[in-house]
């Protein structure tokens, strides 16, 4: 979503973001290991069922490249297991750590980590890393992160972030969006990247006043949700090329990407990335998706407040093309690529940069 929702986001943010901090476990299908955060001190770690047909050893490392598998931390019969600081007392302790499933019965082994970190003020701050590419690679953890706008961080989340030493934050925000909520700090000296993406046919004010006195479904938000992600695609690419030539440096890594919600131009961009590694098309739809699971507890929160804040004039379900991230948003975005240049990576290539030498820049950097 590029903008805010006025006083209700506000409301929302102040009650239910930064008070009681939340842990949403997906349950999404499981199509790959993955960790869930179940409160402060307590994680648990799931798998499919096609990747191991006997137990499973569990070892664990505080970087993805240093995994300990001098002791096990867990050997598992079955899909998942659930660990807590008795197991480890770094799982309460805040520290980032990463998970080594390995097949008993031989098959490839696979590393793992907490997708969403735990802040307290960022319900949907996560890593990119850990999806397979079609040539059998896998994009590198602690190299990209997706979030919302990061004015809401608390001394704690910038705490725990700062054991990242990201590099670089680009923002896709409006000047008026920045002025209106600046990032707080994350680390010492991260260069801040303003590429500023606006959204046709959206005013906050406009939006507000049509929440407030029942005009929502007169603004046909589907349509204009799809019509704002074709001009991601037609309007925007000089801000996409900017972002891919930074990261094609290794200078700038970690990086992370944001906008307001860190919905829409977050998940655009981010599924240019995936896409540009060669991830999964498929894979990267449920990338953007996993908004809806991450902020399910302020969709919930906000569409309890509508009613009150619109004196019962605008019905909840109005507000859900606006809230959450869609299908047929990105879908939209996809399709413009292949209707103005013949295919997505014809697109990558001629409207962003992306020759094979800069995408040899890109796989180096985040592939492994």
């Amino acid at each position: 979503m590029l903008i805010r929702l006025s006083t209700l986001a506000a409301i929302a943010i102040a009650f239910v973001a930064c008070e009681t901090p939340t842990f949403f476990v997906s349950e999404q299908p499981i199509r790959r290991p993955v960790v869930d955060r179940l409160d402060k001190s307590s994680i648990r770690i799931r798998w499919p069922a096609s990747f191991s047909s006997d137990s499973v050893v569990v070892y664990r490392g505080i970087d993805p490249s240093f995994i300990n598998r001098s002791i096990p931390l867990a050997v598992v019969d079955g899909q998942s297991v659930v660990l807590t600081g008795a197991d480890d007392p770094d799982i309460r302790g805040g520290r980032r750590l990463y998970f080594e499933l390995v097949p008993a019965s031989g098959g490839a082994s696979a590393i793992t980590a907490e997708r969403r970190l735990p802040l307290k003020c960022c319900d949907n701050f996560r890593d990119l890393g850990g999806y397979e590419t079609n040539d059998g690679r896998t994009v590198r953890w602690d190299r990209l992160y997706r979030t919302s706008d990061l004015s809401r961080l608390t001394r704690s989340d910038v705490e725990y972030l700062s054991q990242f030493d990201v590099k670089l934050v680009c923002d896709f925000r409006s000047d008026r969006e920045r002025i209106a909520s600046p990032d707080r700090t994350i680390n010492d000296a991260p260069e801040i990247l303003d590429l500023p993406v606006e959204q046709k046919g959206f005013d906050s004010e406009e939006l507000r006043i049509k929440i407030r006195t029942g005009g929502m479904v007169a603004l046909g938000v589907e349509q204009m949700m799809r019509d704002a992600y074709r001009a991601f695609v037609t309007d925007y690419s000089e801000a996409w090329a900017v972002m891919f030539q930074r990261l094609a440096r290794e200078e700038n890594l970690p990086t992370v990407v944001h906008c307001t919600a860190g919905k829409d131009r977050t998940g655009f961009a981010s599924a240019l990335v995936l896409l540009a590694l060669g991830v999964f098309e498929e894979t990267v739809f449920e990338d953007y998706l996993l908004t809806n699971y991450y902020q399910q507890n302020f969709f919930r929160f906000v569409l309890r407040w509508v009613p009150l804040y619109s004196f019962f004039r605008t019905d909840p379900k109005d507000l859900l093309p606006l809230l959450e991230a869609r299908r047929e948003y990105l879908q939209a975005a996809l399709d413009e690529m292949v209707a103005s240049y013949g295919s997505i990576d014809a697109y990558l290539e001629q409207a962003l940069g992306l020759d094979a030498a800069m995408r040899a820049k890109l796989e180096h950097h985040f592939l492994e």
